[in-house]
């Protein structure tokens, strides 16, 4: 048995039991280097998790990015791929069959410096992120006799002939040591059906980070918020399907109802044309001086803070949702569309609210009840906090994560 120390109680905890194949585990997280924002901060949060519970885990830079930087400066063990990104699939005919071989050939030179770094690091576990590297980290662990866990960031498309997607995916985790471990329930579901190993596992951050008791280095004041106002912030890319313009919408349906809101939109980019038209529209729609756009941000925990309510207006159905659980980290209560994952971590009416649809009407609904529990917003988010601490830390993540692999068998 391992001894640890829970964070969040101080206790020492007796951890689990782990077969002989993890006497001693090894992880190493195979990872492309060009992730953007959410799978970034996962993986930071998912290597601090293991190091916090003193499991050996160090990190495979396929290819040098600026996660490779960050994942040092945690004090985890970087080693460099050397690979080129693999050629865009662009054109048809015989250049495209072209691309396809240089592909194949990008995806058997990453499969023998997946297999070097395990021989090097004595690793008796992968774990990956990308759909990219499934099928090249799969054939280094088949290979190398060990075993893969993909902690799936996003829900499988079906949008292909045949549901060819889901089955070549369901044939990597059947014959190949692929385990799947989906960020939602939602995400599960859209794998399929089959008969091979699976697991969902909800994401975790670090408390450290997200602790509503360090002040922020963000005022009001810098971005033109009054300290009265009412603000709902949302911490997304500046694109469609993302909702800001909905949320927008809703906000301008409701006139004087909702004359002391501010939206505070935190992400990039500012200078493409859904956010050109988003803007002709808050201009136009008597919301100007009412709605902030920031651009990308660094330091993310401070512009929470200076927030009263954590939106995340996703359309679609959002495969888990870090924004979700980072605000309710910090103790700020959340409104989620409910499809996909933030209906499993928001708890409608006691850490936040559900809106019920992706059309306008719908947001309407939902920011009036927001608006209506503004005496119980504290009350709200001191249940988001609590919520948060109890399932999703990364010290939880990762225990379930080790309970998953020490239940596993020799691959």
């Amino acid at each position: 048995m391992i001894a640890m120390v829970d964070p969040v109680t101080n206790q020492e905890t007796k951890g689990v039991s782990l077969t002989s194949d993890l006497a001693s585990p090894h992880v190493v997280g195979v990872i492309l280097g060009n992730e953007g924002y959410g799978v970034r901060r996962g993986w930071l949060s998912l290597l601090s998790g293991f190091q916090a519970r003193g499991v050996p885990v160090s990190a495979l830079v396929l290819q040098e990015g600026e996660i490779a930087a960050l994942i040092r400066a945690r004090g985890v063990e970087v080693t460099a791929g050397g690979l080129q990104p693999p050629p865009a699939l662009q054109g048809s005919g015989a250049g495209k069959f072209l691309l396809l071989l240089k592909r194949a050939v990008a995806q058997l030179k990453a499969v023998s410096v997946v297999r070097r770094e395990i021989r090097r690091s004595g690793a008796n576990m992968l774990l990956l992120r990308s759909p990219a590297e499934v099928l090249l980290a799969g054939l280094a662990a088949r290979l190398s006799g060990i075993r893969a866990y993909w902690l799936m960031p996003n829900a499988i498309s079906s949008g292909y002939p045949f549901d060819l997607n889901r089955r070549v995916y369901r044939f990597v985790f059947k014959h190949l040591n692929v385990v799947p471990i989906a960020n939602s329930r939602f995400t599960d579901t859209t794998i399929g059906p089959g008969n091979f190993e699976r697991h969902v596992c909800h994401l975790g951050i670090s408390q450290a980070e997200f602790d509503p008791t360090v002040p922020g280095t963000i005022r009001r004041a810098e971005l033109g918020i009054p300290e009265d106002a009412m603000v709902l912030g949302v911490f997304a890319r500046m694109v469609a399907d993302k909702g800001q313009r909905r949320l927008a919408e809703a906000l301008s349906d409701l006139g004087e109802e909702a004359a002391r809101v501010h939206l505070l939109l935190c992400g990039g980019p500012l200078d493409s044309a859904y956010a050109t038209e988003l803007n002709t529209f808050v201009q136009g729609h008597g919301l100007a001086g009412r709605v902030h756009f920031t651009g990308p941000i660094s330091d993310v925990a401070s512009y929470y803070k200076i927030c009263d309510v954590v939106v995340n207006s996703r359309l679609d159905p959002e495969p888990f949702g870090f924004s979700v659980i980072e605000g309710m980290m910090l103790g700020k209560p959340v409104l989620a569309h409910k499809a996909g994952g933030p209906g499993e971590t928001v708890v409608d009416g006691l850490t936040g609210w559900h809106i019920e649809g992706p059309d306008r009407q719908a947001f309407v609904v939902a920011l009036r009840r927001v608006l209506a529990d503004l005496p119980r917003l504290a009350e709200i988010g001191q249940a988001a906090r609590a919520h948060a601490l109890a399932n999703f830390t990364s010290y939880k993540m990762v225990g379930r994560i080790v309970d998953i692999v020490a239940g596993g068998r020799k691959a």
